[in-house]
Parts: C-alpha cells; structure tokens; sequence
C-alpha cells in the first residue's frame, strides 16, 4: 500500500464524516472546557435565579407583613380607644350634676373620639395590595367599618363640640339650667344611633384585627416557604449541575475512549497479524482525528518499509545460502591443496633431517604449522557454512563414552601443554554407553577444550563426566529450541582457571565470528567461530550447552547430551 493512496483515502473519508456533526470538528480540550463551563454555569445561573426570586418575593411578603402589622396596630389601637370611650360615656352620666367633672369627661370623650378618626384616617391610607384574594378577605371588611363608622363618628363628634359650647355660653352660677341642658343633650347623645354604633365599634375592630393578625402570621409562614423554596432552588441548581457534568464527563470521556480503543486495537493487530491492510476511518477533526490520520499514515509507512525488509532480507537470506552452498561444495577443493601442502612439508622436513639440512628444518616447521592454521581455520568456515546451509547429517551409532572421553584427552593434550595447561581428566560410575554422532561430539569436545586451553596460561584445565538422571531447563544463553524429551544425560564439563568472561561478554560468546571483545581477538587470535560450532552441533543433537564464567577467575562450560540422540 503506497502513502499516496493512504492519504488520498483519509481525504475522502474526512469529506464525507467531517461535516456530519459540528461536535467532530471541536477539539478535545474545547469539549472538556464547555464541560466544565456548562455544569458551572448552570449551576451560577441558578443560584442567582433562586437568589434574586428569593430575594424580591421575600421583599414583597415583608411589605405585606410590614403593611398588615401597621394595620393589627392601628385597629388595636382602634379597639382600646372604642373601648375607652364607651367606659368615658358610662361615666360621663354619672357626673350630669358637677359641671366641671361633666366638662372633662366630654373633653376626655371628644379627645378619643377624635383619636378614633385619626386612625380611621391613617387606616384609609394604606394603599391596596392589588392581590383580588387579599383585598376580598381582609380590605373590603377594613372598608366596611370605615364608611359605616367615619361620617357617624363625625356626626357624633359635631354633637359633642355643641354640647360643649351650649354648656360654655351658660353662666356658672346657674347650676338648674346647666343640669337640665346636659341632661337632656346627654340623654339624646346616649340614645342615638351613632352612640349605639360606637358601642359596637370596639367590637368589629378587635374581629377585624384578630383577622390581620392572621395575615401578618400566614405573611410569616410565606416568608419561611419562601426561603424553603430558595434553597430547593439552590439544591435543584447544583443538582443539575452536577447531573449535566455527569453527562458532559461520560460523553466526553466517550468520545476520546472509544476512538483510542479504536486506535489500540487495530493497532495490537497490525502487531500481532502484521496485517498492513487495517486502516481506521476519520471520523473526527479533533485531536482524536489528527492521531487516527498519523497512525493511519504509520501503518502504511510501515506497511510499505516492511516490504522492502522483506525483499531485502530474502535477497540476503538467498546470497547467505548461496555462500554456504559455495563454501560446502568448495569443502574439497580447498583442503585437498592444502593437505598435500602440509603433507610434502612433513616429507620434505623429514628428508631435510635425514640429510642434515638444518637451516631448511626451521622453514618446513614454519610452513607445516602455518598450513595446519589454515586449515584449521577453513575447517572452522566451513563447518559453520554447512551448518547454516542445513547440509549437516547425522551418522548415529553406539559409542563408549569413556573411549570417547579418552581418545578426546589424548588428542587434545598437545594442545593444553601449549600454554604449559595441566589437564586434569574426571570419570563418573557406569558412564556406559550413548548414541550419537562420534565425530560431532568429539569436535564438540575438542572445540571445548582448545578453547580452555587457548586462554588459560600455566593453570589448570579440567575435563569431568558423569550420567544424569533429570530434566533439564532452558539457558539464558540458548534459542527457545526444540530439546530431547529424554530424561538421561551423559553430561560433560570443561572447567579453566584461565582469564574468564564478564556477564556482558557471555550475551554474545556464541554468536559467529565473535570473541569476548576485540583486545582478546587482537591477543589470542582466532575466527570466533568455536563456540558457535558447538552450539549449532548441540542443537543439532538435541543437546545443550551452558556456560558460568568470571572475570579472572576462569569459566565452565557444561553439555548435557541426552543418553540417546534421536534424528
């Protein structure tokens, strides 16, 4: 799958999905902002709400409570001054024959009466609440007993004013004249009609304020209600703030876990199947849309370098087996040449001795020794060549394994004595016998101990077998390979006391054409390529190989072949 067709495609599908909705085109941090803004708003908006309702219908229920209690007040006040005049014209009978008792009860009198009319006054002006229900129940009774006590009470008040004048113009000496004139005006003022009324008055005022009395309580209950209904209106706010930020955080949530759950998964796909084809549609602009594009745009990236990996990598795996082919078929043309190289340089050495040309002995030394090198090193080349190639095969017989263990010691002697090595041979009981390729595990063997020998100087190199009965687990060092299922092991050990290998050296010890670091190669010499020979024959067998190692303390290599090595 080409860039250019990936992108041309996410062109296409943002066209068709971007204009769908407006919320595709709203970025992530836009959204969870008007999440937070929405609840926080609402929840502003209705405390002010229920604080500025509160706040004006409470102002209003105290004007009306403020207006009722002027009015409780006033026809209290109406009620005790109704009262003191009817007690003031109870007395005032009494007292017809002292003038001057007669003219302060009728002063007394005139003065509440006209304190009657004042509040009568104060009461008409009161304005009206403009609430049809309040006007009915409590203003229209208020106005009945004004209009049909005020102009009575007026009338009743003139009587009065004349009587005083009448019994002012009389001279004080004529005491029979004032007693018939105030009896008589006081028996016409008691009986009338507007005396009689006034003696009810007391009466309606003290019903009608016990009346408003009861507005200005249910005014009081109004008032509590209305505060209850304030803090309703505050819990309703919050509460639907907080609802709203419920939704707003699932939805958003939502909108950003689904796509990246999208995302992952297509992704652990694309990991796990290599499945380049996946691609994820864009259904948003936001940031959600910007990432499915990129990982889009990725997988098709990747999609187009892992093929060109792939091509490389056959092309290199072609040349690879093209070379160990080469290297396994040349097998025969480049050791026989240097075999009859090392040959004629024994006979012509041998020659040389018998002649006594021993200037010439020195150079067929030389010449021996380099071309056993050589091969040694072309032997190693093409073992591991034909390794890689797969043209090893297994030739399976019965071996003595300490037959085996004593032609390897034998073989293996001049080389440890080399660095002036002791080598030290270790034989368990009943080793008996094995099944395997001889000349492999002899080279595994061999391999071993020249590498012991190689680097240990003037120390000791010890070679230990033993029959084992038990399973054994995977190394650290090796590939997760198939292993023998079999439960008994002829188990070597090579031990040195030579310069041994730190644990970062041991990652790499079995990798080909590599030793410890480049100052061992520099020092030691070598292709690198023994350890790695033993280890692919290990695994060819069904082995394994092990290795414990210290720096200057010297290492252990440890080979467990199963009793019986099965193709």
């Amino acid at each position: 799958m080409s860039l250019t067709s990936t992108s041309k495609k996410q062109s296409m599908i943002r066209e068709k999905t971007g204009s769908k909705n407006l919320s595709s085109s709203i970025g992530i941090r836009k959204k969870i902002s008007f999440g937070y803004i929405l609840p926080i708003s609402i929840a502003t908006l209705g405390i002010l709400t229920g604080r500025i309702f509160e706040w004006n219908y409470k102002h209003q229920i105290r004007e009306q409570i403020e207006q009722a209690q002027e009015q409780v007040d006033l026809l209290t006040k109406l009620t005790t001054k109704a009262l003191k005049v009817n007690i003031i014209q109870k007395e005032r009978s009494k007292s017809v024959n002292d003038r001057k008792v007669l003219e302060a009860k009728i002063s007394q009198e005139l003065s509440s009466i006209y304190e009657v009319n004042t509040i009568f006054k104060q009461l008409q002006l009161i304005p009206e609440t403009g609430d049809e229900s309040i006007e009915k129940k409590y203003y229209i009774p208020l106005q009945k007993i004004i209009q049909t006590y005020f102009n009575p009470l007026a009338a009743y008040i003139q009587k009065l004013e004349n009587l005083v004048q009448e019994i002012k113009q009389i001279s004080p000496e004529t005491t029979i004249e004032v007693d018939n004139l105030s009896s008589a005006s006081l028996s016409q003022i008691t009986n009338s009609e507007v005396a009689i009324k006034l003696e009810k008055l007391s009466q309606d005022s003290e019903k009608l304020a016990t009346l408003f009395n009861q507005r200005v309580d249910q005014g009081f209950r109004d008032y509590q209600k209305t505060e209850a209904l304030g803090i309703k209106i505050l819990i309703g706010s919050l509460l639907l703030s907080i609802i709203i930020a419920v939704m707003m955080a699932i939805y958003t949530s939502r909108s950003i876990v689904t796509p990246l759950k999208d995302i992952i998964k297509v992704a652990q796909q694309v990991t796990e199947e290599a499945n380049f084809e996946l691609q994820l549609p864009v259904t948003t602009e936001d940031e959600i849309g910007q990432l499915t594009l990129s990982l889009n745009e990725l997988i098709g990236k990747v999609a187009k370098y892992t093929e060109q990996l792939q091509e490389a990598k056959l092309k290199a795996e072609a040349a690879n087996r093209s070379k160990s082919a080469f290297l396994a078929t040349m097998s025969h043309e480049l050791r026989t040449p240097l075999n009859a190289i090392i040959g004629y340089s024994e006979i012509l050495y041998e020659e040389a001795e018998e002649e006594g040309y021993e200037d010439f002995m020195l150079d067929l030394d030389r010449i021996k020794i380099a071309g056993k090198h050589l091969l040694e090193m072309i032997s190693d080349i093409l073992d591991i060549s034909k390794i890689e190639a797969g043209q090893v095969t297994l030739y399976l017989e019965s071996i003595e394994v300490e037959k085996l263990v004593q032609d390897v010691v034998g073989t293996a002697k001049n080389l440890t004595e080399k660095n002036r090595n002791t080598l030290k041979l270790l034989l368990g009981e009943n080793l008996g016998t094995m099944y395997a390729d001889m000349p492999k595990v002899r080279q595994v063997l061999i391999n071993l101990l020249g590498n012991a020998a190689k680097f240990t100087e003037d120390g000791l190199i010890t070679l230990s077998v033993e029959r084992v009965n038990k399973k054994v687990k995977n190394s650290q060092n090796q590939n997760s390979q198939s292993f023998n299922n079999s439960n008994n092991y002829i188990v070597f050990r090579v031990t040195d006391t030579g310069i041994g290998m730190t644990e970062d050296q041991l990652k790499h010890i079995f990798k080909p054409f590599t030793q410890a670091d480049a100052s061992t190669t520099r020092r030691y010499g070598g292709t690198g390529l023994g350890l790695a020979i033993c280890q692919r024959l290990c695994e060819r067998m069904g082995a394994r190989i092990y290795v414990k190692s210290k720096s200057n303390e010297g290492s252990t290599f440890t080979v467990w072949f199963p009793e019986r090595v099965m193709i």
